[in-house]
C-alpha cells in the first residue's frame, strides 16, 4: 500500500514538473512573441522624399499581401481569372503556382499589392484568397528623377540604390516619432520633368547609348534637375538592368571634348604667358611626335586660317586651341585644372554613392601627347556633374560652388534637423578674365557652333563639345556630344549640361545637344521667372470631364490625371502642399473637387495603376 502511494506521489510530482516546464516555455514564447511584435510595431516607418516645392517623390504607405490556401479553393481556374484582374500577375502564372503549391496549407502569391486593388479583390469573397498588411515604398511620379532617387526593395528598410540608399539611415531615424524624417531635395519637379522631356527628344532620334541632363542654380549650387536616359520605374525596379537604373550624371567617365576649351581659355587668360591680340594659324592639322590632331567640317579636314582667341572658341578650332595653350607650363595647367575641381569627386552625395572622380594624370605621369590633347578635352576624363561644377566658375566670377542635391531634413513634427548651406572654394581666376570668357561663349551661340541654342527671349552663352570615345586600341568612331550653357549672359544665374554619350559620327554637340538645350530653357523660362502662383506654361491635355481650367476659388477635379498632369495643374493654380499615395492615375482626392480653397490646407491624391 505504501509502495503504491509512493508511486502515485512520484507520478504527481513528475507531472507537475513537466507541466511547469511546458507552462514556463509557453509563457516565455508568449513574452518573446509579444516583444517581437512590439519591436515590429516600434520599427520606424521610412520617411518620405520630397522636392523643393514639397511635392512627394517617394513615400511609404500601407499595402497588402495576397495569399492562397489551396484546400479552401473551390475552382482554381475561376480563382486565377478573378485574382489576375487585381494584381500584377498573369492568370497562367497564378494557376502554375497554385498547382505547384497545392499540397501546402498556404502560400504567398503577391506582396505589396495596392490596398485599393486588394479591397476590391476581397469584396468578391473568393474562397481561399487571404489578405494581410505590410508597408511598401511608392514613387507616385514613376520614372521622374528615378535614376537619382533609386529604389527600396520589398523590405522597406533595405534601400538598394540612389538617394534611397545614400540616405537610408537618415530616412529610418525616428527622432522620437513613429515615422522617419522628410528628406527635401533641391530638385524642382516641374523643371525636372521638362529636362527629361527635352532630353528624350535627342535620345530617341540619335543612336546614343545614354544621355544626361543637368541644371544648376549657380550662386547656391542647388541642382534643380538631374536627368538620365535610359530611365526606369522604381515601382517595378526588378524589370530593369543595372545600366538602365544607373545615375550616369555622377558615374559616367568620359572625355569632354571641346566644352573644355572655355576652361582652357580661362587658364590661358590667367597665365602670364598669354599675349593679348595674338593670332594663331590653323591649316587644318597639327602634327606632333606621336600623332596629329585635325579640325574637321563635314567629315573632312578644314583649315580655319588666322584666328584670334575669340574666333578659336567661336569656331571650336582644335589646332588654334592647341597652339594657344603651348606656352602655358604644364605644372600651371595641371594646378589650375585641379583648382576647377577636375580629377576630384564633387561630394554631391555621401561616400559610397558611386560618384567617380574622373581621370586627371599629374604631369609626372604625362606622355608626349598629353599636352596636345588636354587643350581639346582629350587625354583625361570627367563626370557630367564635375564638368558642370568646373564651368560654373565662369559664371560665378571665380568662385567654385559645391553642388547640392539635399536641401533640408525635417522631422514629422516639423523640426528642421539639418539644412544644407552654400559652400564655395576660391580659385585663381579673376572676374575680368572670366567676363572675357563669357563674351566668347556668347559669340559661340550667336554666330558659332552653338547657334542652335540661341534664343530671342534671353541671351544664352555656351560651348559645344564633340569628344571621341576611346578604347583599349585607341580612339573610335563613336562620340560623346554635348552642349554646356548658361544664362542670362551678363550675370549668369543658371548653368546646364546636355550630354549624349556614345553616338555615331553623324552627330555633333551643335546639331544634337544645342537644340535640346534651347528647347529646355524655352520651356522653363515661365517657371523660373514667375512666382509659383502666377505660373502659366505648357498646359497638359487632361482626361475628358476633368478640364484643366478651374474656378479660382475652388479645388480642381484631378481624377483621371497622371501624377505629372496633376503636378502641372497644381503648380499653375495653387500654392498648397500636395501628397501622393500610390502610382498610376488619380482615382480619389482629398478634399473633394469643388472644395472652397480657403478650406484647403493640403491636397492628397490617391493613384492606382489599374484605374480607368
Amino acid at each position: 500500500m505504501e509502495r503504491a502511494q509512493f508511486r502515485i506521489t512520484l507520478f504527481a510530482v513528475m507531472v507537475s514538473l513537466a507541466l511547469g516546464i511546458v507552462l514556463g516555455r509557453v509563457a516565455f514564447l508568449v513574452w518573446e512573441g509579444r516583444g517581437w511584435r512590439e519591436n515590429e510595431s516600434l520599427q520606424t516607418v521610412r520617411g518620405p522624399i520630397l522636392d523643393r516645392r514639397g511635392i512627394t517623390l517617394a513615400l511609404t504607405e500601407e499595402a497588402s499581401t495576397i495569399g492562397i490556401a489551396p484546400e479552401e479553393v473551390v475552382d482554381p481556374e475561376f480563382t486565377a481569372a478573378q485574382v489576375a484582374r487585381f494584381i500584377d500577375m498573369e492568370e497562367a502564372e497564378i494557376l502554375r503556382r497554385f498547382y505547384l503549391y497545392r499540397d501546402r496549407k498556404y502560400f504567398l502569391l503577391e506582396r505589396q499589392v495596392d490596398n485599393f486593388a486588394a479591397e476590391r479583390l476581397m469584396e468578391l469573397q473568393i474562397p481561399g484568397i487571404h489578405r494581410d498588411f505590410e508597408y511598401r515604398r511608392v514613387y507616385p511620379s514613376a520614372d521622374l528623377a528615378a535614376n537619382l532617387l533609386g529604389f527600396v526593395g520589398q523590405d522597406a528598410s533595405s534601400a538598394l540604390e540612389g538617394i534611397e540608399r545614400d540616405y537610408n539611415d537618415v530616412l529610418l531615424e525616428s527622432y522620437g516619432e513613429p515615422r522617419g524624417p522628410s528628406l527635401y531635395l533641391t530638385i524642382d519637379s516641374l523643371i525636372q520633368f521638362r529636362l527629361e522631356e527635352a532630353l528624350k527628344e535627342g535620345f530617341e532620334k540619335s543612336d546614343a547609348k545614354r544621355a544626361v541632363g543637368l541644371f544648376m542654380h549657380i550662386p547656391t549650387g542647388e541642382i534643380l534637375a538631374m536627368a538620365n536616359l535610359p530611365d526606369f520605374d522604381p515601382n517595378r525596379y526588378n524589370r530593369y538592368s543595372a545600366s538602365e537604373r544607373g545615375n550616369w550624371a555622377i558615374r559616367l567617365n568620359y572625355e569632354p571634348g571641346s566644352t573644355v576649351k572655355v576652361l582652357m581659355t580661362a587658364i590661358l587668360l590667367s597665365s602670364k604667358t598669354y599675349t593679348p591680340g595674338k593670332r594663331y594659324v590653323c591649316n587644318g592639322k597639327y602634327d606632333f611626335e606621336t600623332g596629329s590632331v585635325r579640325c574637321l567640317r563635314g567629315g573632312h579636314t578644314h583649315a580655319h586660317g588666322s584666328l584670334t582667341l575669340e574666333e578659336i572658341i567661336r569656331e571650336s578650332c582644335n589646332v588654334g586651341m592647341i597652339k594657344a595653350m603651348q606656352r602655358v607650363p604644364r605644372e600651371e595647367l595641371y594646378r589650375k585644372m585641379k583648382a576647377l575641381g577636375l580629377g576630384d569627386r564633387t561630394g554631391i552625395l555621401p561616400e559610397g554613392s558611386g560618384e567617380t572622380e574622373g581621370y586627371l594624370p599629374a604631369p609626372e605621369n604625362w606622355v608626349k601627347s598629353t599636352r596636345f590633347y588636354y587643350p581639346i578635352g582629350q587625354g583625361f576624363s570627367v563626370t557630367p556633374i564635375q564638368l558642370l561644377r568646373a564651368a560654373s566658375v565662369i559664371g560665378n566670377d571665380g568662385s567654385l560652388v559645391h553642388p547640392r542635391i539635399v536641401k533640408r531634413i525635417v522631422t514629422e513634427d516639423g523640426r528642421s534637423v539639418e539644412e544644407s548651406k552654400t559652400a564655395v572654394d576660391v580659385t585663381p581666376f579673376q572676374p575680368e578674365q572670366l567676363a572675357r570668357v563669357r563674351h566668347m561663349m556668347r559669340l559661340v551661340v550667336k554666330a558659332g557652333t552653338g547657334r542652335a541654342a540661341n534664343l530671342s527671349e534671353i541671351q544664352i552663352i555656351g560651348k559645344t563639345g564633340t569628344g571621341q570615345k576611346s578604347s583599349a586600341s585607341g580612339y573610335t568612331d563613336r562620340y560623346a556630344v554635348s552642349f554646356l550653357g548658361m544664362f542670362p549672359a551678363e550675370n549668369p544665374e543658371y548653368i546646364g549640361l546636355i550630354l549624349y554619350d556614345d553616338v555615331s559620327g553623324q552627330w555633333a554637340g551643335g546639331s544634337l545637344a544645342a537644340p535640346v538645350f534651347k528647347k529646355f530653357v524655352e520651356s522653363i523660362l515661365p517657371i523660373i521667372r514667375a512666382p509659383r502662383q502666377t505660373y502659366r506654361a505648357h498646359r497638359f491635355e487632361t482626361t475628358p470631364g476633368h478640364p484643366s481650367s478651374v474656378a479660382e476659388d475652388r479645388l480642381a477635379d484631378f481624377r483621371g490625371m497622371s501624377a505629372i498632369q496633376a503636378l502641372e495643374l497644381i503648380g499653375k493654380e495653387y500654392k498648397t502642399p500636395v501628397q501622393f499615395s500610390g502610382s498610376g492615375t488619380v482615382f480619389k482626392q482629398e478634399p473633394p473637387p469643388g472644395t472652397p480653397m480657403e478650406r484647403v490646407n493640403k491636397i492628397i491624391l490617391y493613384l492606382d495603376s489599374q484605374s480607368l
